[in-house]
């Protein structure tokens, strides 16, 4: 029986990058606003969060580039 390896060299970089966590600081610093509105988009579910056994919100890098996207999408629209 042959078995592959988890974590085979072409897959380390996806991997490291689907595993790239943000503080709301991070992602606040990301998306051009302060990190009281990153948490209360967390709480409102338009970004989802994972919490550390302290309590403290992580978000994925592929959802904090999404809401950064969004909101200049949207920022361009109220421009016209």
């Amino acid at each position: 029986m042959s078995t592959t390896p988890v974590f085979c060299a072409e897959n380390q970089q996806r991997l490291e990058t689907e595993l790239e966590l943000y503080t709301p600081n991070d992602a606040a610093r990301v998306c051009e606003c302060c990190a009281a509105t990153v948490k209360r988009l967390a709480d409102e579910l338009h970004l989802p969060a994972i919490r550390t056994v302290g309590g403290v919100r992580l978000f994925s890098r592929h959802q904090v580039t999404r809401i950064q996207q969004e909101r200049e999408r949207r920022a361009i629209e109220a421009a016209r």
